[in-house]
């Protein structure tokens, strides 16, 4: 792993954020969901955005920004109020619904500074972490391996017949 030339700052998203976490995430997702053999759309359509205002907006989500200087360059959103549903609705779970980073920004630390902040949220509530990868995102699940993930045997159905697995991380 390169390590970034600035430090990466993890902050609070705040509403202004939303169009920009729309942007980041739709081009990070393009990227993998290409490498899986599954195309969509690079840039978010207005209904998108929306759904990122809404999260940003939404108290009972975190919404995490990473930034290197002034540019937003990863997020993390974070569920440990029961927004998303969770496989083991009797046990503290705290849900990592999605963590995404600028493709131009991979591997220089900004993921792994986003997923030890969530790792300590799910600490300081002694909760189960949980997140759901694409199979096919080959690259995703290297990185919650090593981040010390393991695959709990769940699965649901996912884009171009390829699944989510449900993976956790112990507290």
């Amino acid at each position: 792993m390169t390590e970034p030339t600035q430090v990466v700052h993890i902050r609070d998203a705040v509403p202004g954020d939303g169009d920009a976490l729309a942007e980041l995430h739709a081009r990070s997702r393009a990227v993998y969901y290409r490498a899986g053999g599954h195309e969509v759309a690079a840039l978010p359509d207005e209904g998108y955005r929306e759904t990122w205002r809404k999260m940003v907006d939404d108290s009972r989500i975190a919404v995490l920004v990473a930034a290197l200087g002034d540019d937003i360059v990863g997020v993390v959103t974070v569920d440990a109020s029961g927004v998303f549903p969770t496989r083991a609705p009797d046990e503290t779970r705290v849900r990592l619904v999605g963590i995404f980073v600028e493709p131009g920004q991979w591997s220089i630390g900004v993921g792994s500074a986003l997923m030890t902040r969530f790792v300590s949220i799910a600490r300081r509530t002694d909760a189960v972490g949980e997140v759901d990868v694409w199979e096919r995102n080959s690259r995703a699940i290297r990185f919650y391996e090593r981040h010390g993930w393991i695959r709990d045997g769940t699965s649901r159905p996912g884009p171009a017949g390829a699944a989510y697995l449900g993976f956790v991380h112990l507290p």
